[in-house]
């Protein structure tokens, strides 16, 4: 007797949906409506990857036609998109959106700055409200880690900006600014600034972008583990990173829950419990500064436990796939991954035997 055949499994009414809109989108590549329920089947389906370069297509889309409202409205709905990406050609025109007064050779040359190679602009802890155009050379921005070692966070370039983010929120610096090499840097004043700010959109959303990006690369080089990694590495964990904040007692990953993303807590606490619905089985507490997922890119066992909030917790989601590039890229840390698992697994093996055993005595 022949074998039967087994006939092919009929798709799905999402996938049937999937390629009816993926069509959709080809053929009006500019309809918003489309592209949004095109996104939003993908990330239904656990295509993240498309469904996001679907939602930032549409951002892209809204900010091109000036509709700031909705661009900030879709951010608000997928956090994960409003994550700095800072194209070229913004990076470009970015001299051009600033008031005409600093393309004028006469005022740059009555306010310039010059620095040689190894002087600081400002120092961690100086209270300034300005920001700071570089019209030659390169500087390179600072933290320290817990045992005074210095982190190169970023490497400021001709035709950039820095300390934007002290225009927006004046306070205390949180890092150095060193010349990288003979510098010349103009001083922008406060009040024309922030006069342009609120008459070139475009020119605020860039700003606003390079304060977020600078924040995360921040959070992501003060990392006990991550600070080790090369300057690029960082910068490209950092452009598939955004922040989350949750409420208290809120569940962040249930037991057995496949990641997409890699955590670091940067506010807050955490931990593993057995039972979220009562206060007994907690496995392991993360505090601001640790990561939760990492070892996941060297064995893929997905969450061992309900990961739930404390208090409020304020995190960092690093893409997966962005966190996996890495690994596989940057040997020393995988070593150090694989070293750490080890660790948690005899740490959550002996706290599980220490919870059984108390189970038993009761």
């Amino acid at each position: 007797m022949s074998k039967l055949r087994k006939r092919p499994k009929p798709p799905s009414r999402n996938e049937t949906l999937l390629t009816v809109y993926a069509d959709m989108v080809r053929l009006n590549p500019d309809n918003e409506v489309y592209i949004k329920q095109y996104a939003e089947l993908l990330l239904q389906m656990g295509k993240e990857a498309s469904g996001l370069d679907m939602l930032r297509h549409l951002h892209d889309l809204l900010l091109k036609k000036s509709d700031t409202r909705r661009a900030d409205a879709l951010i608000k709905q997928y956090p994960m998109i409003g994550r700095v990406r800072e194209a070229q050609h913004w990076q470009e025109d970015l001299q051009e959106l600033l008031p005409a007064f600093v393309r004028n050779r006469l005022w740059i040359k009555l306010h310039q700055q010059r620095l040689s190679e190894g002087q600081h602009l400002f120092h961690r802890g100086d209270k300034l409200n300005t920001l700071y155009f570089v019209c030659a050379g390169e500087l390179a921005e600072f933290s320290e880690a817990e045992d005074g070692t210095p982190i190169l966070l970023s490497l400021i370039k001709q035709g950039d900006v820095v300390a934007e983010n002290k225009l927006l929120n004046a306070g205390r610096h949180k890092s150095d600014v060193v010349a990288n090499k003979k510098s010349l840097v103009v001083k922008l004043p406060r009040k024309q600034m922030m006069q342009a700010l609120s008459t070139t959109p475009v020119l605020k959303k860039i700003i606003e972008r390079k304060v977020e990006r600078r924040s995360l690369m921040r959070f992501i080089s003060e990392s006990p583990v991550l600070q080790v990694i090369p300057l690029d590495m960082r910068q490209h964990l950092a452009e598939g990173s955004y922040v989350q904040e949750y409420a208290s007692q809120t569940i962040i990953h249930k037991a057995g829950e496949k990641l997409n993303h890699v955590d670091l807590i940067i506010a807050g606490e955490a931990h593993y419990q057995l039972d979220s619905q009562t206060s007994g089985g907690n496995l392991k507490t993360f505090r601001s500064g640790t990561l939760i997922g990492e070892t996941s890119a060297i064995h893929d066992f997905g969450c061992p436990a309900d990961l739930l909030t404390e208090s409020g917790v304020t995190i960092v989601h690093i893409s997966y796939a962005a966190f996996i590039n890495v690994v596989e890229a940057y040997s020393p840390l995988r070593k150090k991954l694989t070293a750490s698992t080890s660790v948690q697994r005899v740490q959550l093996m002996s706290k599980l035997n220490e919870l059984h055993t108390q189970e038993l005595r009761q």
